[in-house]
């Protein structure tokens, strides 16, 4: 008995909506508690309130209270409100919903949830054919396949694409479950594509974070596929004691861990070696390759034009410095410290004392 009342009640409103509304809006109201309807300033407004369930085409809308501004197909849903899609399920405080264009104004503690992808924020504009999304405060984006997070102040979100820019104190944070690792990218403007080729940008004021090593730089490009981190415009990186320069700079991943940096163009390798006289170690070379493990450098290679100024250390004492060119030179670490040097072709080599004052070639 109660299904077959709930049928005809189900008829009935459907039948009202045919009249109430325009053929090509497509929008129905099943359900409500209460419903009235007054003219406000000449304008036919419907209110409703309770346990409210709509649908338009394959939308289906929920909430508490809802006001129907007929002549302009506008609804503006409040309490508790969920738009779902079939494939994103839209939550809000307050919607402002245009019934033509299927665009959807939404307010306060707003998300959008799809199968691999949310979107948070404070306030979102979302358009239901395109599946597009912009926002703005404290604006926050997952993709759950590619275990990537971004953050920003404000941002869209492009689903064709899957492509995500946000503005603003932004970030971008990769993990690996796996091995509990983190990449993190901050910068004002971030650009994310979660779908073939994956990848992202990093413009204006950017920082990297990774295993012990930290870079700066103005334009950085991550191929999540690759696992290569490219910077580019000033880039400047260090770990612990050692800090790197060159006209560009490349992270080589395995698994979130650094592998392998790649120093191009004046390339520098800097070394605190007596941190009491504040003396370095210098090595540059057209390129610099380093191998890391652990977090720390296991093996340097310089080529072409290759030069090194290496302080000799025994027994904590500085017993000179030793200044060599060559073709490539090698340096073999051990735990984060210069152990041994081996310089190949075309040895050029000059041993200066402790006590000298003078300028030593290669620093």
């Amino acid at each position: 008995m109660n299904k077959i009342y709930f049928f005809f009640c189900t008829l009935i409103f459907l039948f009202i909506n045919s009249l109430l509304y325009p053929a090509d809006t497509l929008f129905y109201l099943v359900h409500a508690d209460k419903s009235s309807g007054q003219v406000i300033n000449g304008e036919k407004v419907r209110i409703l309130s309770g346990h409210i369930v709509a649908y338009q085409d394959t939308l289906r809308m929920f909430c508490d209270e809802a006001t129907f501004y007929e002549d302009r197909s506008q609804i503006i849903f409040v309490g508790n409100v969920l738009i779902f899609d079939g494939h994103h399920k839209l939550w809000a405080d307050k919607i402002v919903y245009f019934t033509n264009s299927r665009y959807a104004e939404c307010y306060g503690h707003v998300r959008i949830g799809g199968v691999n992808d949310s979107l948070y924020a404070e306030r979102f504009n979302y358009a239901f054919k395109e599946r597009n999304a912009e926002g703005e405060q404290n604006l926050f984006i997952r993709d759950k396949q590619n275990n990537v997070s971004i953050w920003g102040d404000s941002g869209k979100y492009i689903y064709s694409d899957r492509y995500s820019i946000v503005t603003g104190h932004s970030r971008f944070q990769q993990i690996n479950p796996d091995q509990n690792d983190t990449l993190l990218i901050t910068a004002k403007r971030l650009e994310y594509f979660a779908i073939d080729p994956k990848r992202a940008y990093a413009l204006e004021g950017v920082n990297i974070y990774k295993d012990r090593v930290k870079a700066t730089c103005d334009s950085a490009t991550y191929l999540i596929n690759q696992q290569l981190v490219k910077l580019r415009v000033d880039p400047f990186a260090w770990q612990d004691q050692n800090e790197m320069t060159g006209k560009d700079i490349d992270l080589l991943l395995d698994s979130l861990k650094i592998k392998q940096i790649f120093i191009n163009e004046n390339a520098h390798l800097k070394t605190l070696a007596d941190s009491t006289q504040k003396k370095y170690n210098h090595l540059r070379g057209k390129s610099i390759q380093i191998t890391m493990e652990h977090g720390q450098p296991q093996r340097v290679i310089s080529r072409r034009n290759a030069t090194s100024v290496y302080i000799a250390i025994e027994d904590s004492m500085n017993q000179g410095t030793n200044s060599s060119s060559s073709d490539s030179i090698l340096v073999f670490f051990q735990t984060g410290k210069i152990d041994s040097i081996a310089i190949i072709g075309g040895i050029e080599g000059i041993f200066y004392p402790a006590d000298y004052k003078g300028e030593i070639k290669g620093e």
